[in-house]
């Protein structure tokens, strides 16, 4: 029985606590107390049977007030997700006319995002470098000083849809860039204003109303931007890519170069302004296929701004075999590329390209080798010429060789 039970515990627990049979007073009184818990166990057993005692009435008690109710709401903590990398690069700039330049350079990325609902996300970015809106390098140098960091995206994204986002504040390039290429933005190019993505089928559409300078004394400078594509897959796995883009700056023409006021391969006009203002046109083409059991992308980009008379045009042909994914994975690619000097905005435009901006056409050779997860190295050979419209004409070959952290 249950009683039973009890009593025993009971009695090894008393037993133990005064030491065992080491004291002849402490035995006595655990005699004692057991003879008491058999008389307890006796009268249990008639409980059990049904002969219950005769019970005493308890007078009756007020009834007492019913406590209080308290309503505790559950919260979710959002879902923080962290995120980083690390370049360490050295480059060789090898300029007809000057002198061969190395530098080491470094580039450190972090960020934070939160799903704050089931769709609204926020997000924080920072990098290194100083001001220019294409480029986180940052070269060491100067007597070992500190290096900046600044704001590189400060964004929420809503998705009021399966099919439609909408992104607003310092964010990643929201158009299709066909091959990863930057023909007509930079890789590092994180516009601000706000931005629209629609998927439906193999049909998508981006938009962006971004504010590309505020005047206290004159008209802002804004870019609105629309693109529409489609994303085709054949039977046997392969996917095609293809679609138009428009980009319209406006109060660009007689406004001083974006950024920094430098004309990055644009014309300017005798008093150090935009020569042309810019509504760019844009077709492009992804092909993403297999080949020897791996990916294979082709890829071609063609644009052309409609408020320029001459120089006005820039294309983009590559490819790229292989992809980087863990520890002896590879990828190499090549590209040409000629992008005339009034073709897109310079400043916006890649950064490492015949020295940054337009004016420039050649080719880039490159190299990427998974060391491990998350440890990457790369290689990259610019063999091009630069000025070509300005009558400056001359070569200018870059290699840049990389080691790339992520986590």
């Amino acid at each position: 029985m249950h009683s039973s039970l009890v009593i025993a515990v009971i009695a090894v627990a008393l037993a133990w606590t005064t030491g065992g049979a080491a004291q002849p007073a402490a035995a006595a009184e655990i005699v004692a107390i057991r003879a008491e818990l058999e008389a307890l166990q006796a009268r249990l057993e008639r409980l059990e049977q049904g002969n219950p005692p005769r019970a005493v009435a308890a007078p009756a008690a007020a009834p007492a007030a019913a406590p209080p109710v308290e309503v505790r709401v559950a919260t979710v903590a959002p879902a923080v997700r962290f995120e980083g990398d690390l370049r360490y690069r050295h480059e060789t700039i090898d300029e007809e006319g000057a002198v061969e330049s190395n530098r080491q350079r470094i580039r450190a990325r972090f960020g934070v995002a939160a799903d704050v609902a089931s769709n609204v996300r926020v997000g924080l970015q920072l990098a290194s470098g100083g001001a220019d809106p294409v480029s986180a390098n940052q070269t060491l140098d100067t007597g070992f000083d500190r290096k900046p960091l600044g704001i590189d995206r400060a964004f929420f994204s809503w998705a009021p849809s399966e099919q439609l986002t909408l992104t607003g504040g310092k964010f990643a390039n929201p158009f299709f860039r066909p091959g990863n290429h930057h023909l007509v933005y930079d890789n590092d190019l994180n516009p601000e204003g706000l931005a629209l993505r629609y998927q439906r089928g193999a049909w998508f559409a981006n938009y962006g109303g971004l504010w590309v300078e505020e005047r206290s004394a004159a008209d802002d400078s804004l870019l609105l931007g629309g693109q529409f594509g489609i994303r085709h897959t054949f039977g046997n796995g392969s996917r095609l890519t293809a679609g138009a883009s428009y980009y319209d700056y406006l109060e660009t023409e007689g406004r001083t170069p974006f950024s920094d006021g430098a004309a990055a391969g644009n014309r300017l006009s005798p008093d150090g302004n935009y020569l042309h203002d810019f509504n760019i046109a844009e077709l492009f083409a992804e092909l993403n296929l297999q080949a020897g059991g791996r990916p294979l992308t082709v890829f071609a980009d063609y644009v052309r701004n409609s408020e320029a008379q001459e120089a006005d045009t820039g294309f983009a042909l590559g490819a790229r075999v292989g992809e980087v994914s863990g520890a002896r994975t590879w990828r190499i690619g090549y590209a040409y590329q000629d992008l005339e000097a009034d073709a897109v905005i310079g400043t916006f435009t890649d950064s490492d390209f015949a020295g940054g901006g337009t004016g420039g056409k050649g080719h880039v050779f490159e190299l990427d080798y998974g060391l491990r997860d998350r440890l990457v190295l790369g290689v990259r050979y610019f063999r091009t010429e630069r000025g070509v419209e300005l009558g400056a004409k001359h070569g200018y070959n870059r290699f840049q060789a990389d080691v790339m952290f992520s986590y």
